[in-house]
């Protein structure tokens, strides 16, 4: 899978095997689906926090 540094002015074409398919969109909506987990857990968890230092 590997490539000589010397010719690297010759590659052509896409570096990543998945660009043109639906691959790309998948691991976009994965990624955003973390974030937003991500921030929900984190919002959940100082909401929670807030609460019972308030009591």
């Amino acid at each position: 899978m590997g490539f000589d540094l010397a010719t690297v002015g010759e590659m052509s074409g896409a570096i990543f095997m998945g660009a043109g398919t639906s691959m790309s969109m998948i691991w976009f909506l994965l990624a955003v689906l973390v974030c937003l987990y991500t921030l929900w857990s984190g919002y959940k968890h100082e909401h929670d926090a807030y609460k019972k230092l308030k009591k």
